[in-house]
């Protein structure tokens, strides 16, 4: 049942992410020919007043665009899609389904997680697309032994060996992430009253409580270290905890580890206290 609820989930998602996201193809394949075209621009043309004006706006526009399709995507899939389809008149229809409510939660975690991570390969590629140039990458290229070196120094890995940890640490990073929204929804529409200005603050309290752990932990580690699901914020905590001891390979693992600890018990308590609550105290009214 849960593959049917995923199948569903994407469907109702596409509609919105789908188009949204052929937009963001559109507004890059424009800027593109329009950075291309301003790079053979004569010289002459350089001081015309109109034509510094037009380029500057393309650029303005251009990160207006990429910052809201980024917001859209977040606020939609981690918050808008959950509290809709769940705790309001579409509510009293899907808890009626045969499925759990480990499955409800599930299928939109796993939709939510999904469209995020295309969404955030689609904007890099979309700033790489529109910026890099023939020269650049040939440059890049011929700096790649000296780049790999410099990484293994530094992190004590290669770049492939770091790639293979940071992808799926992003992934569990995000999906503790959308949990703690998932979390703050649910308690809140618990309530009787003032349901979504409840989630609200619930999710100010859990903002308010992480910096204070993050501020003891400052105080006893002597570190900037953060309690957020950030991917780096476990890799932060250890290597400034361990630099000074440990090889750059045993510190680059333990903070690898201890980022994936740090998702998993976070994304955990926020999973089980969402679970709990949507099958115990669940108020649609």
């Amino acid at each position: 049942m849960l593959g049917k609820l995923i199948k569903y989930e994407f469907k109702a998602v596409n509609r919105l992410m789908i188009p949204l996201h052929l937009g963001l193809i559109a507004i890059t394949i424009f800027g593109r020919f329009y950075v291309q075209l301003a790079l053979n621009r004569p010289r002459f043309n350089d001081g015309n007043v109109w034509m510094t004006f037009a380029d500057t706006s393309l650029i303005i526009f251009y990160v207006i665009a990429l910052v809201a399709i980024a917001l859209i995507t977040s606020i939609y899939l981690s918050i808008l899609r959950f509290q809709k389809n769940l705790f309001t008149d579409e509510g009293y229809l899907m808890h009626t389904l045969p499925v759990s409510v480990h499955e409800q939660i599930w299928g939109k975690l796993i939709v939510a997680t999904v469209w995020i991570a295309i969404d955030t390969v689609l904007l890099i590629l979309s700033i790489l697309v529109m910026f890099l140039n023939k020269d650049l990458i040939s440059a890049v290229f011929d700096e790649v032994p000296t780049l790999f070196i410099s990484f293994r120094d530094n992190f004590g890995v290669s770049p492939v060996a770091a790639g293979l940890v940071w992808i799926p640490l992003f992934v569990l990073s995000e999906m503790a992430s959308i949990l703690i929204y998932y979390m703050c929804i649910t308690i809140g529409h618990s309530f009787h009253t003032h349901k979504i200005l409840s989630s609200v603050g619930i999710f100010v309290g859990v903002t308010i409580l992480s910096n204070v752990i993050a501020g003891i932990l400052t105080g006893i580690t002597a570190t900037t270290y953060s309690t957020g699901t950030s991917l780096f914020s476990g890799l932060s905590f250890t290597a400034h905890m361990f630099s000074a001891s440990w090889s750059n390979t045993t510190a680059f693992w333990l903070s690898s580890v201890i980022s994936a600890l740090i998702s998993l018990m976070q994304g955990g308590v926020c999973y089980w206290l969402t679970a709990y609550f949507m099958k115990n105290s669940l108020n649609l009214e």
